[in-house]
């Protein structure tokens, strides 16, 4: 169920994915704008590469389009627009973050399911 602020722990346990917002709110089907943040276990911000898949596994197929994805320093959160959710159904929405820090790779990822209607 989706409510701003939703926060999930990455499957590695470095880093936890937070959805910030969605518009519109919740998910809705067609063209949605996510702004996600990476943060590490302290809470804070993360910058990094941050990429995403999204699918319906029921159907077996992705997006037909995959979004832009930028970094803003300000709100130190991702933006990733069209968030393209073109049919009704269950989507699942794979986030994968890598980053360096004092020169050491770090790599995490965490899933976000969604029913669209």
């Amino acid at each position: 169920m989706y409510v701003p602020g939703l926060k999930k722990p990455g499957a590695a346990g470095r880093f936890d994915f937070t959805l910030l917002s969605s518009t519109p709110a919740p998910p809705a089907l067609g063209d949605n704008r996510f702004l996600v943040q990476v943060s590490n276990r302290q809470g804070e911000p993360r910058e990094g590469e941050l990429t995403v898949a999204l699918d319906m596994p029921e159907h077996g197929h992705p997006s037909p389009e995959q979004p832009q994805i930028t970094f803003d320093f300000d709100s130190q959160a991702f933006s990733l627009e069209p968030m393209r959710l073109f049919m009704v159904g269950y989507w699942r929405i794979t986030f994968d973050f890598a980053t360096v820090i004092i020169g050491e790779s770090f790599t995490d990822s965490a899933v976000f399911e969604f029913c669209i209607d």
